[in-house]
């Protein structure tokens, strides 16, 4: 058995001279491959932008094609990937887009409910405003009516009043007017009402009543409301007799 100065058998070395060389071979086979790929990836680096004009449906066949070109496989399937990488970036943004486009609808749809929502509100309550309106205006109409009525029914009772009073104030006066005012013709309404305690207001519709129920006072004459002329139709036919006999007449004498 070899032994080295040390005593230590040489085939324990063995295997460690083995692994070595091993390294040193799988090295070398890796920078034969890497110098290949990193000479293509360069070269080959501004094609990525005109592959993305490849159709999608060519993509299988290029793999296929490039499955048998050794070290240029790589960059293919690189150049694959990356088609397939903006494909799927593209496809991801449409995606986005869509969800934003959804987004948009629903907050236009929930903006449309909220002002549809509102806008029922205010169409509610302006009828309620309407009927409320309309409901106050009922109410002071009746009110209105129901005071009219009330104003009319006390009118109503002081005309009655009134006029029971005027028919117990002629009652009581007239036969009093009627003497006074045949002795004196031709009457002073303000002197008249002194005589009788009364007002002229009084007088003057005493004589309106007897001139409108008394036949005595049919052709009586006022003149406003200041003097009145009784007179009657025995009085008209002298002052046509006389008038006829003398032929004129004169002031005194037309004085009855």
């Amino acid at each position: 058995m070899v032994k080295d100065n040390g005593g230590t058998p040489l085939f324990v070395f063995i295997p460690l001279i083995v692994c070595i060389i091993s390294i040193i071979f799988l090295l070398d086979i890796r920078r034969r491959r890497n110098l290949p790929i990193q000479f293509n990836t360069i070269h080959d680096e501004p094609d990525l932008v005109d592959d993305e004009l490849i159709p999608d449906e060519e993509e299988e066949d290029l793999e296929e094609d490039d499955a048998g070109e050794g070290s240029s496989t790589a960059v293919r399937v690189r150049r694959v990937g990356t088609k397939r990488g903006e494909k799927l970036r593209r496809k991801e943004q449409m995606r986005q887009y869509r969800e934003y486009m959804e987004q948009q609808r629903q907050i236009r749809k929930a903006q449309e409910e909220i002002y549809e929502e509102e806008f029922r509100r205010r169409k509610l309550e302006e009828s309620i405003k309407r009927t409320d309106e309309m409901d106050k205006r009922k109410r002071e109409k009746e009110k209105k009516a129901k005071a009219d009525e009330k104003e009319g029914l006390k009118k109503q009772k002081n005309e009655e009043k009134d006029a029971k009073k005027r028919q117990a104030r002629f009652d009581k006066y007239k036969e009093k007017v009627k003497k006074l005012v045949k002795e004196t013709k031709l009457c002073q309404l303000n002197d008249l009402a002194k005589l009788l305690g009364l007002s002229k207001e009084e007088v003057v519709d005493i004589l309106q009543q007897l001139c409108a129920q008394d036949m005595e006072f049919e052709l009586c004459l006022w003149s406003g409301t200041d003097t009145f002329l009784f007179i009657t139709r025995d009085d008209y036919n002298d002052f046509s007799q006389s008038l006829k006999g003398k032929g004129k007449i004169s002031v005194e004498d037309g004085y009855i």
